[in-house]
């Protein structure tokens, strides 16, 4: 980490808090504030804002990380997955917004961005331990992760499968969960459709037909009364084709003795017209025999269509147009439903032998965990006879889950013995706070050279440590920062005297409001002064002065026994 931002987050109205390579120690009087740059840190992480973490008068709050790229090729992938493009740049910004009433903002590099995608990139990045922390460290699935690190390279290969085997069952798993939507009884439903419209022997066709004849039924005694008028009309004793023949005759008649232009024009009218009305009869004959019906004909399709109504009552469906859709997508639907059921059966009989694979490359990853779990065990050993835990004993207790989870089937729990004789314990249950703080460091410490997370943020990781085992906390640190950069918060002057860029906490107050500042440490003379008020010398004498340097160059020479 490069600089940490803070705008009206809490007691700061703004500070600029530079960091450098190596360990960084921050100290300052208890309640002056040191806890706010953890708080800070957090909400990059993800952690939950609250409303109260702004600055009384502020609307708003604001949080910005600065971080260096330099070997962490996961960042980059991350971003460019995200469609955040670094552009040659070595370094990235993280900030979290917090405004009133909860709400927040997260972007990167000034791109806002989901939450969920700023705590991926931070979690590449930085790393927080302490007291509040210490709970989640000794989760199943973090002591699982811390295990796999020390597995060997057959149990690296095993893992891999594990994960790539256990993905494609939560893909397959996805996509049956998609297709469950009760095709079974779908299907059922349509072939009892299918089946009774069979037995009516109705089609589609034939409800469209049965409906238009109905219709026609409806209609054909007004039809008929109509085309009986027309034939009387033009049939009947004075109908209008005996008068045009009479006509005709006596124009014919009257063309024997004095024929006009205007009287063969009318004689040729007379004969269009009762060549027409001809027809006009032929088509009237044939509209009768369209509305014509018997008394059986009629009962047949009167009892079809009541059928028909009675089915799109059944099945609702309002009008007949709809009904005859649905019976023509019937087949195809039928279809859709039979291949995703198959589908289906694929899927489970996949995802059952996925679930044999799993238990197996399960118990074979298992295995290898205690392969890495005697590595890890010999190393901690050593790293917590220095930190003044030396008859300590570390052990591991793995239960099968019920189900193969993300990172195999095992539950895993550290026991720990403080002392010989004494029965294991989960650490948890065994360990004080300040054992508690020390099995952490030792823990992160041999795991370091494996891990790539580049900061490591350590809150008061010295609680109920003192006197040497101090020096032993500060040199596990020390060397953490020669792989890590670290950031460490103490009250001890021994675990400060490691620093290699220190930092100071004040709190600031005129009568009317509070601030707090963060100041570096660049002179010999100021860290000498820091050291000796965290010693307790609040005047700073020379004797306490002159011990001050003594620890800072012992702890720059490792020249300190901590057994």
């Amino acid at each position: 980490m490069r600089t940490l931002v803070i705008r009206d987050f809490i007691l700061v109205e703004y500070q600029e808090i530079p960091f450098a390579p190596g360990m960084n120690v921050i100290t300052g009087e208890t309640g002056t504030g040191k806890s706010l740059l953890v708080n800070a840190l957090s909400l990059l992480l993800g952690a939950r804002g609250k409303e109260e973490w702004i600055r009384p008068g502020s609307s708003r709050a604001v949080v910005e990380g600065c971080f260096a790229l330099q070997g962490i090729p996961e960042v980059r992938q991350r971003l460019a997955v995200c469609g955040i493009p670094l552009e040659g740049e070595d370094f990235v910004v993280l900030s979290r917004e917090l405004t009133s009433g909860g709400k927040s903002k997260a972007r990167i590099n000034g791109r806002t961005v989901p939450l969920n995608i700023l705590r991926d990139v931070a979690v590449l990045l930085f790393d927080i331990c302490g007291q509040r922390e210490h709970s989640l460290f000794f989760t199943s699935s973090n002591i699982l992760r811390l295990l796999d690190t020390f597995l060997p390279e057959r149990g690296k290969a095993v893992k891999k499968q594990y994960v790539t085997r256990f993905e494609e069952k939560q893909a397959l798993e996805e996509r049956l969960s998609s297709l469950e939507r009760g095709q079974e009884k779908e299907l059922a439903e349509l072939e009892e459709i299918l089946e009774e419209m069979q037995q009516l022997e109705l089609t589609p066709e034939l409800i469209l037909e049965y409906e238009e004849e109905f219709g026609r039924i409806s209609q054909a005694q007004r039809h008929l009364e109509a085309a009986q008028e027309f034939r009387e009309s033009v049939l009947g004793d004075g109908g209008v084709l005996r008068r045009i023949s009479r006509l005709r005759a006596l124009f014919r008649e009257l063309s024997r003795t004095s024929a006009t232009p205007q009287e063969a024009e009318i004689q040729g009218i007379l004969e269009r017209v009762e060549l027409e009305l001809g027809e006009a009869l032929r088509l009237v004959q044939g509209l009768e025999g369209f509305f014509s019906f018997s008394p059986e004909r009629i009962e047949s399709v009167e009892r079809a269509v009541a059928e028909i109504e009675r089915l799109k009552r059944k099945y609702r469906f309002l009008t007949t147009s709809e009904f005859v859709a649905f019976l023509k997508g019937l087949k195809e639907r039928k279809s859709i439903l039979e291949e995703e059921i198959a589908q289906k059966d694929v899927l489970r009989e996949r995802i059952a032998e996925l679930s044999r694979e799993l238990l197996s490359l399960g118990g074979e990853l298992s295995a290898e965990r205690w392969r890495a779990f005697e590595v890890l065990r010999e190393r901690v050993k050593e790293e917590l006879a220095t930190l003044a835990l030396q008859g300590a004993n570390l052990d591991l207790a793995l239960e099968k889950r019920r189900e193969p989870g993300p990172e195999g089937i095992d539950e895993a729990r550290l026991l720990i013995s403080l002392n010989p004789g004494m029965p294991l314990l989960p650490v948890e249950e065994a360990a004080s706070g300040g054992e508690i703080s020390r099995i952490v460091l030792a823990l992160k410490s041999v795991a370091s050279a494996l891990s790539g997370t580049p900061v490591l943020v350590f809150d008061e990781i010295d609680q109920g440590v003192g006197g040497v085992t101090a020096f032993g906390v500060g040199d596990k640190l020390r060397k953490l920062s020669r792989q890590h950069q670290v950031i460490c918060i103490t009250h001890l002057p021994q675990i400060a005297s490691f620093a290699d860029h220190h930092l100071k906490v004040e709190k600031c107050s005129t009568g009317e409001k509070a601030w707090v500042e963060v100041t570096p440490l660049s002179s010999w003379e100021e860290r000498l002064q820091e050291i000796a008020r965290m010693m307790g010398d609040e005047k700073k004498q020379a004797a306490t002065l002159e011990y001050a340097e003594t620890l800072i160059r012992r702890a720059q020479s490792g020249g300190f026994e901590t057994q």
